[in-house]
This record gives C-alpha cells, sequence and structure tokens, in this order.
C-alpha cells in the first residue's frame, strides 16, 4: 500500500532553520573580526560571554559577545593624553569667563563718563554769506550811457544841397543858352522855319541838352548830400564808441570791486562756519570714540567665552587603522532544502498513485 508523504512540521524546520542562521551570523562575525597592529596602535577583539536569545518554539540559544579594544602606541596616547587636558583646561577658562562676562551684564550701561554729543553747531554758524555781501553792484554802476549817447544822428543838408545843384547849374547854363542861340542861328540862317520838323528837332535837341544839365546837378548834390550824412554818421559813431567804451570800463570795474567784495565776505562766513563745523565733527568724534572702547572692555569678555565656546573640538589621536574586513558567507537555506524534499516525495507519491490507476483501468477492460 502505498502512502501521502507526510508534511513537514513548520515548528521544526524554523527552529532548524534558526540554528542554522545563528551558526552563519556567528561565522560570518569571527571572520570579520580580524585583530589590526599598526604603528599607531591595535585593534584586537575578545570573548565577552554570551547573550541568551529565545526562539519563537521557546527554545533558548547562547549567542557569543565579543569586545573590540584598541591600544595607542606611547606617542599616541601622550597626544591623547595632552588633548584631553587642554581640552578640560579651555572648559575651565571657559567657565570662568563665563562667570566675569555675564556679571558685567549684570550691570547697569554706564555712559556719563561719555565727551558731550553736539546736536547743533551754535549760534556763530551762518547760513548767509556775511554782513559785508551785498546783492546790488552800488552806485559806480550805470545801465544808461549818459545823455552824450546818440540814438539818431544828422542835421538838414537841404540848403547843401540846394547850393551843389546852383552851383552846377550856375556853371552850365552859360554854355547851354550860347549852344541854344548859335543852333537857332544856324537853322534860321539855313531857311528853316518854326513849326517846321527840322524845326521842332532842334528844340527837342536843345532841351534835351538842358535836362542832362539837369540831371548832372541833381546827382552832383545828391553826392554831397551822401557825403555830409556819412560825417555825420561817423561823427555820431565816435562819439557813442568813446561814451560806450568808458561806460563799459567803469562798470567793469564797479563789478570787479562788487565780485572781489562778496567774495571775501564769502570766505570769511565759510572759514568761520568751517571752524565751527570741524569743532563739532571733533567732539562727537570724541564721544564715539569713547563708547567705542567703552563697549569694547564690557564685551570683551564675552567675545573670549564665546571664541571658546565656538572653538572646534579636540579629536583623539589617530589610530590610523583600516577598516575591519567583511567576508560574505551566504546562509544555509534550510527550509528550501526541507520544502523542496517533501514536493519530491509528494510528485513521486502522485506518480505511484497514477501507475495503479492505470494498472487497475488495464485489467477491467481485459475482463
Amino acid at each position: 500500500m502505498v502512502s501521502s508523504p507526510k508534511a513537514p512540521d513548520p515548528y521544526a524546520t524554523a527552529d532548524a532553520q534558526s540554528q542554522y542562521n545563528q551558526n552563519t551570523a556567528v561565522t560570518q562575525q569571527l571572520l570579520n573580526m580580524t585583530d589590526q597592529v599598526t604603528p599607531y596602535g591595535n585593534v584586537t577583539y575578545t570573548p565577552n560571554g554570551t547573550t541568551s536569545i529565545t526562539s519563537p518554539d521557546g527554545k533558548t540559544y547562547q549567542v557569543p559577545r565579543f569586545t573590540q579594544t584598541t591600544t595607542l602606541n606611547p606617542e599616541q596616547q601622550s597626544t591623547l593624553n595632552q588633548t584631553q587636558t587642554a581640552a578640560n583646561n579651555i572648559a575651565q577658562t571657559a567657565n570662568s569667563l563665563s562667570s566675569s562676562g555675564l556679571s558685567s551684564l549684570g550691570q547697569a550701561v554706564d555712559t556719563s563718563g561719555a565727551p558731550g554729543l553736539q546736536t547743533s553747531l551754535g549760534s556763530g554758524y551762518s547760513s548767509s554769506p556775511g554782513s559785508s555781501y551785498s546783492s546790488t553792484l552800488g552806485n559806480g554802476y550805470s545801465t544808461s550811457l549818459g545823455s552824450g549817447y546818440n540814438t539818431s544822428f544828422g542835421s538838414d543838408t537841404s540848403t547843401e544841397y540846394n547850393n551843389a545843384k546852383n552851383a552846377v547849374m550856375d556853371q552850365l547854363t552859360p554854355t547851354l543858352d550860347r549852344n541854344a542861340e548859335a543852333s537857332r542861328a544856324q537853322m534860321a540862317a539855313s531857311g528853316v522855319r518854326a513849326g517846321s520838323a527840322a524845326y521842332s528837332a532842334n528844340e527837342q535837341t536843345i532841351g534835351d541838352n538842358y535836362t542832362r544839365a539837369a540831371n548832372q546837378a541833381t546827382e552832383t548834390a545828391q553826392s554831397v548830400e551822401n557825403q555830409l550824412f556819412n560825417q555825420q554818421e561817423q561823427q555820431a559813431g565816435y562819439t557813442d564808441s568813446a561814451l560806450l567804451n568808458a561806460g563799459n570800463y567803469t562798470n567793469s570795474a564797479a563789478l570787479n570791486q562788487f565780485n572781489a567784495q562778496n567774495s571775501a565776505s564769502l570766505a570769511g562766513q565759510e572759514f568761520s562756519n568751517s571752524a565751527i563745523l570741524n569743532n563739532a565733527n571733533f567732539d562727537n568724534s570724541a564721544n564715539s570714540q569713547w563708547l567705542q572702547n567703552y563697549y569694547q572692555q564690557r564685551d570683551q569678555p564675552l567675545n573670549e567665552l564665546s571664541a571658546l565656546l565656538s572653538g572646534s573640538q579636540v579629536t583623539n589621536a589617530n589610530t590610523a587603522t583600516s577598516s575591519t574586513p567583511q567576508t560574505s558567507v551566504a546562509g544555509v537555506d534550510y527550509g528550501s532544502l526541507v520544502n523542496q524534499q517533501y514536493q519530491n516525495a509528494y510528485q513521486k507519491y502522485q506518480n505511484e498513485m497514477s501507475g495503479i490507476s492505470s494498472a487497475g483501468t488495464g485489467l477491467l477492460s481485459f475482463l
């Protein structure tokens, strides 16, 4: 009779798996704990008893414990001792400074000894340029050129015009008269009668001669008149230029004196103001320096305390040991092995049952 395989007990399987895991862990740890010997010191591992562990099924197991010990060489140990002593000294100094620094904070700030702070420049400081400063140019400066300055020029030249014209006509008329009489006599001798065309043409020529003489007299008179006008214009210009130059000279002198007087007044007031301002700045600078020194002395213990407390931590001597080597040992998968064994046995059982069933079917068909 073929029987079905019995399923594995999970508790027994888990207990066995736990023992295998523990053995693997202990082996792994033992392989990793490698003693080290360096120029700076040694690192060793020594057993230190066991620790009890209870599994889910209630069984108790003992797991070994170890102690890692670092031993420095004499030089490194001396360095460590000195750095720890220095750290202790810093802590004691900081504690002492905290007492004095905090006690100073408990005292009220006293600035009564500071030089007085000047917030005003006093009555001696002035925003005006001084009493001798003037905004007017004075009596010596003039905006007019006087009554002698000509804004128009020239006089009536009609008399000179007429005289020049008459002089020319007086010079030309006798000749014109003689020429006219001779021309008429020649026309009469030639038998030319009054009213004829030749007579009229001759009269026209005589008239044109008088007209040209009159025009010449007029041009001469106008030329004389123009000469007189130019002379009057030049005279007026000379007079006005002299008056203008004299006025400019006088005004320039008055203006220079005015500017010199105001510049002196302004410079004097600026010098006085600068002296007052420098004195005020000196007083205020003394006040600022006093306060700076006062607060520096008050804060000095606190600054030193802060520097000690914020300093870098003292480090231990260097052992220069390398990291502990790590090995990797795979654990035993006992649960999978047990389950695979069960699956194989069950598969075998299934195959055997299938063979029996096939044989029974064949026997029945035979009968």
